[in-house]
């Protein structure tokens, strides 16, 4: 009876350590996505192509909604380029889902973003975007693949 006693204490217990290590995985998800997050609108909001380049894996992936996917810093910068001299700024993100572990992370978020004004007129525009982020050789976060539609 003693040893049915034990054993149902440690499982209990094991249970507990274990439901709590999965809250606490989430927590810290949430809070390197959102570190992740204010990296990436610092470097378009400032009009850095380059260091938003930089954020990705060598060879991550990007689709813009376009049908299209482009491969690579290369690709990714010049594309960010094109949007940080069309005027793009004030992006932000906000979170809807999160989650993953210390390997690899995952968000959907609803992103929004205003274009330079033109007419009098302020464009914005936003929609969904999907990430997934690895650690490099170096232990860094960075997004190995990145894909958004446009919603308004």
């Amino acid at each position: 009876m003693q040893s049915l006693i034990t054993t149902t204490l440690a499982t209990i217990g094991f249970g507990l350590m274990v439901s709590n290590t999965s809250w606490a995985v989430e927590i810290d998800a949430k809070a390197t996505v959102e570190t992740l997050n204010a990296h990436w609108n610092k470097a378009l909001n400032t009009g850095d192509a380059k260091a938003l380049a930089n954020l990705y894996a060598e060879n991550g992936l990007l689709s813009p909604g376009n049908g299209q996917v482009l491969t690579g810093r290369a690709e990714i910068e010049k594309l960010f380029q094109g949007f940080v001299d069309a005027g793009v700024h004030n992006h932000t993100l906000e979170i809807i889902s999160v989650g993953g572990n210390d390997k690899a992370l995952y968000q959907v978020a609803k992103w929004n973003a205003n274009g330079a004004e033109k007419d009098g007129k302020k464009p914005s525009f936003g929609g969904i975007t999907t990430s997934v982020y690895e650690r490099d050789a170096n232990g860094q976060w960075v997004t190995r693949s990145h894909v958004w539609n446009a919603g308004n």
